[in-house]
């Protein structure tokens, strides 16, 4: 039977609409990660990870991931891509080939491009094993005797490193030749440069393995004399844009976890794993470099992925700020891939590690540094008024202005713990030196104007300083509360401490009832402009994590609001209601 006309129009309109849908989906793979069925109806997405090695233990995370299924269980299909002489693990996903690199961030920072702009999603290795190592027979005794002779390196970053050691030893670049050496050490081992890169977990053995004397080496240069980030996974930061990429990469992410994980948990099945992607490497060998590499990975669950920006920074500033680059430093990294695995394991603080770590700058910055100073040696000094007032000798002084100034810190960190210790006035001499000074300047200041402390002009600056003090110490205490990984609760408690701890232990020692507790309006105010700097840590400093200013907005806010009620509660001498009283 003859189909009509209208059959032939609807399979018409039918090829259209499916041509349509099609090209829509070829228009939609371009710009994210491809997705392929799977049986039972469920898609998977599949991701290119480019090494920037050939296949061996270093990467042994990434294969046990694959063979124990966690990247098919997190939906993804992964195509481990080994990498090799010639072969840039930036370059490839610049040119299309590969959507996640391996590499180092010195790598990142020599071959991004304004245009191709690429951010690091998560950091695998959390210490340096780059070595630069040298041949006495070739004629290295000291670092300067690198002079003329030639140095292997990768072209994979590693060059930025030795570019940077020359510099700190001043032996300028034209001095020395760099080549581009074969993998294995094997221009070290035939003598054909003198010096060059290596780890510590593969080429150092490998030249050892070849035949060479220890004692015919010399490490001239380790992680302690140049910083250096390594293994991170880099991503175009312009596919960071679209919802799906980076939602596959945080499947990527916490299925890789998962096969470091195993990986450590039973390295025998790891090794097995990696000599079956690439027969005939020496089991011996890759035994040995897993267990290196396992040393410098975090198994802490909460931090494995975590991007270090106080590394990050060092890195920056001492070895590639020499480098050739025209690129934002800002868009080599990000935290929002890990943010979100975080999220995923439902552990995510209200308070970013980026933000922690602006936080951190600023309370260890010198400026900083300097008002806190002025806030102690303001309450020690407090303390020196209190003993001149009670008639009490030079000791009293001093005993007294220590309780003052330092009492409140001292509370704090023994609250706090961990990497408060050892007390902070232990390790500053400063501290020490300021409160000193204050008592001495007391003692001759009274000596010959002994009612100097009675007069109004002495009280009304006594009464700013203390203001300031206060401030600056009840910001200082949120700070610090931050910074050590309290929750976000904890930093109101610790700037109540911190500005208020010294006068009540004052108090107990003079048998004095506090008067904070009795009606007087005092360390509520450092609760408030605690509370003021957390919340602006959470709403505006979180969102932007590559801008420590709305950090400086917030603990500038808080500043000000302290200072603003101190000055209202002094002059209009407010109090408790006695309903609360």
């Amino acid at each position: 039977m003859r189909p009509s006309s209208n059959s032939w129009l609807s399979a018409l309109i039918s090829m259209l609409i499916a041509l349509f849908f099609s090209a829509g989906a070829i228009a939609n793979a371009s710009e994210n990660p491809s997705v392929s069925p799977k049986e039972n109806g469920k898609k998977i997405t599949k991701l290119r990870l480019q090494l920037h090695r050939d296949h061996q233990a270093q990467f042994a995370g990434f294969y046990v991931a694959q063979s124990r299924n966690y990247f098919s269980e997190d939906g993804l299909e992964v195509e481990i891509i080994p990498g090799g002489p010639g072969i840039n693990p930036i370059t490839e996903i610049q040119e299309g080939r590969a959507d996640i690199a391996v590499t180092w961030l010195s790598n990142a920072w020599r071959h991004s491009k304004p245009a191709q702009s690429v951010t690091n999603i998560a950091q695998i290795f959390i210490n340096s094993s780059l070595l630069i190592i040298c041949r006495s027979s070739a004629g290295i005794y000291a670092p300067r005797d690198v002079i003329g002779k030639k140095v292997g390196v990768w072209n994979l970053g590693d060059e930025l490193v030795v570019e940077e050691w020359m510099r700190r030893i001043k032996v300028p670049k034209d001095q020395v030749e760099f080549i581009e050496q074969r993998p294995g050490g094997m221009d070290l081992i035939e003598g054909k440069v003198a010096c060059s890169t290596a780890m510590d977990y593969n080429e150092y053995w490998q030249i050892i393995n070849a035949g060479i004397d220890p004692s015919d080496l010399i490490v001239i240069a380790d992680k302690t004399t140049v910083p250096h980030v390594e293994d991170g996974l880099y991503v175009l930061t312009d596919r960071l844009g679209s919802e799906p990429f980076r939602d596959a990469l945080v499947r990527f992410l916490h299925a890789t976890r998962k096969g470091w994980d195993q990986a450590n948990f039973s390295p025998t099945l790891a090794i097995e794993t990696v000599t079956r992607i690439k027969p005939g490497l020496n089991r011996e060998h890759q035994r040995h470099m897993l267990e290196n590499v396992l040393n410098d990975i975090h198994f802490n669950k909460e931090l494995f992925g975590f991007f270090n920006l106080s590394d990050y920074n060092d890195a920056v500033t001492k070895t590639l700020k020499n480098g050739q680059t025209s690129l934002e430093s800002s868009t080599l990294w990000t935290h929002k891939i890990w943010n979100s695995l975080r999220e995923l394991d439902g552990v995510m603080p209200p308070i970013t590690a980026a933000t922690k770590h602006y936080v951190s700058t600023v309370f260890h910055s010198r400026y900083f540094g300097l008002f806190f100073m002025i806030g102690i040696l303001t309450f020690a000094l407090s303390g020196v008024l209190e003993a001149i007032n009670r008639g009490y000798d030079l000791w009293g002084r001093l005993v007294l202005a220590f309780i003052s100034g330092l009492g409140g810190g001292v509370m704090r960190d023994i609250l706090i713990g961990g990497d408060r210790y050892p007390l902070a006035f232990t390790k500053n001499i400063t501290l020490l030196s300021g409160i000193l000074l204050i008592v001495l300047i007391s003692v001759i200041v009274t000596i010959f104007k002994r009612d100097l402390h009675h007069s109004k002009t002495f009280k009304k600056v006594k009464l700013f300083a203390d203001i300031v003090g206060f401030a600056v110490l009840a910001t200082a205490g949120a700070m610090i509360a931050i910074i050590s990984n309290l929750h976000w609760l904890w930093a109101p408690i610790c700037a109540a401490l911190s500005c208020a701890g010294g006068g009540m232990l004052r108090d107990i020692v003079l048998n004095n009832e506090p008067a904070t507790f009795k009606g007087v309006i005092y360390e509520e105010i450092a609760v408030i402009g605690a509370v003021i700097f957390v919340f602006g840590l959470m709403i505006f400093a979180n969102p932007l994590e590559h801008s420590a200013v709305p950090v400086y907005w917030s603990i500038a806010a808080s500043l000000g609001l302290i200072i603003v009620l101190r000055i209202l509660i002094a002059r209009y001498n407010i109090k408790y209601p006695k309903i609360l009283m």
